[in-house]
């Protein structure tokens, strides 16, 4: 997925030293490189294993340029978007492509869209996810896995705040990331690690626990046998902003829970069962 930026003419022209130092190497996650033919910004998005990237381009990528509207300049700006992420990473994508459209005064271009025009989240969401619907029936060798859409928006609204988690608790706590496991039949389940001991928070939509008892010794435990035992002594996110039900075993909690430990064990299930895979492999039924 391909979006193009362009000027408008009466507008002030792009002060390409202001984008790319005062905008692009400012923004966390970002590596900034460049060659005889083009300059590149690719954005990581760590939380999902996954990336996109800017390039300023020393010729026009347009097709068809001499059709588009005359009133707007090409700025050889373009961002490259992965073909097969889910609507949440692409929302992510967008807001973030919205805030350079504000902050520069572009508007953009794609070769779906009949001309130039502002941006517009809804349209291109709308119109992006039908690209990625016809990219992935013409490549049936990327695998992807369906889920329903809320459960992944949840799961995925956890996963992008997992670095800003412990200063909301205010406490010395974990918030490890998700993970995804599959099994034999190509069904999905979400779990999430715990190192007996240390404080930690568990996400809504959780299948397992995988408990870690000393390093390289885990395993796995049913959500409804952990909760179980250690519901009791888990307390729960109040903050309104965050809007999913996230939990949370504090030091003190999660000292105590070690001697349910014995008490799950008889329920514990092989990992080997299960298939890793990573989050951005997931897309919305």
């Amino acid at each position: 997925m391909i979006i193009y930026f362009f000027k408008d003419r009466s507008k002030e022209r792009v002060d390409f030293g202001q984008l790319i130092d005062e905008y692009f190497d400012k923004l966390e996650n970002t590596i900034l490189t460049s060659n005889d033919d083009e300059f590149v910004a690719t954005f990581n998005l760590p939380e999902f294993e996954t990336s996109y990237r800017y390039l300023i381009t020393k010729r026009s990528r347009v097709s068809s340029l001499y059709r588009l509207n005359p009133n707007f300049v090409n700025t050889f700006l373009l961002c490259e978007i992965p073909d097969d992420v889910p609507l949440f990473v692409l929302r992510l994508i967008l807001k973030q492509i919205d805030e350079l459209c504000k902050i520069f005064e572009f508007a953009i271009y794609h070769e779906r869209i009949e001309n130039i025009k502002e941006f517009n989240m809804f349209e291109l969401i709308t119109l992006l996810q039908k690209e990625r619907t016809k990219f992935l029936e013409n490549n049936p060798q990327i695998k992807k896995y369906s889920v329903d859409q809320d459960l992944l928006n949840e799961v995925c609204t956890y996963q992008s705040m997992i670095r800003e988690l412990p200063s909301v608790v205010k406490d010395d706590i974990v918030a490890n990331p998700y993970i995804v496991l599959k099994d034999g039949n190509d069904n999905v389940y979400f779990s999430v690690n715990w190192h007996v001991g240390l404080p930690t928070t568990f996400p809504p939509q959780l299948d397992f626990v995988h408990i870690e008892e000393e390093e390289n010794f885990v395993n796995l435990v049913p959500i409804q046998v952990f909760y179980k035992y250690i519901e009791k002594l888990m307390y729960e996110i109040k903050d309104s902003s965050i809007g999913i039900k996230i939990r949370y075993l504090n030091e003190n909690a999660s000292l105590k829970a070690r001697k349910y430990i014995r008490k799950m064990r008889k329920s514990f299930l092989s990992t080997y069962k299960y298939e890793n895979i990573k989050l951005i492999d997931l897309i919305e039924k």
